[in-house]
């Protein structure tokens, strides 16, 4: 599964050909779609932050069933050793050292118990590993940057986990605050 955009929005298929009417007139048909579900769609394209930016300046202040337009920096299994080390990789590569940042997570995450067998971790546990790996400052209430982990299911009994390190425009409505550089 090879997707670095993910794309919410009101579910509806008429959502949906909406949706996709605006992108195509915000950055062009320059993307692949890797899935579609009721409230969300997967792209993969050149350019995620490009991305992004170009159609959050384009939807600024428009009517339109997008929700979020997220770009995504890795996959990975929704396993809590492999989130927590990607996540802090990726932060301590972007999040400057004095800058703040909060972990947003979205969706199921695992463990291995020890029989190798997945077991769920509840979500303010999984958070905490996941900050503990990263040396900057939490603010849960106004960070500058996220560091967004959401787990998707691509099948019945498949899932994986995409992250994100951005600043917290990126991952506001759409459809608030001015366009700005999400790096």
């Amino acid at each position: 599964m090879s997707f670095n955009v993910i794309v919410t929005l009101e579910p509806s298929k008429e959502n949906h050909e909406w949706a996709f009417s605006q992108i195509n007139s915000c950055v062009g048909a320059s993307y692949v779609i890797v899935r579609v579900r009721p409230s969300l769609i997967l792209l993969s394209v050149a350019e995620p932050y490009k991305f992004w930016f170009e159609v959050k300046k384009c939807i600024y202040g428009k009517d339109t069933p997008l929700h979020r337009v997220v770009p995504v920096d890795a996959v990975v299994d929704p396993l809590i050793d492999r989130i927590a080390e990607k996540a802090q990789q990726l932060a301590l590569a972007r999040i400057p050292e004095n800058a703040t940042y909060r972990v947003t997570l979205h969706g199921k995450v695992f463990t291995l118990d020890d029989k190798n067998r997945l077991v769920r971790i509840h979500s303010i546990d999984a958070i905490r590993v996941i900050a503990e790996k990263i040396n900057r400052k939490v603010d849960l209430n106004n960070p500058e940057w996220v560091v967004y982990i959401r787990t998707i299911n691509i099948r019945r009994w498949s899932a994986v986990t995409a992250i994100s390190v951005a600043k917290n425009i990126v991952f506001k409505n759409i459809r608030v605050g001015e366009p700005s550089s999400p790096l």
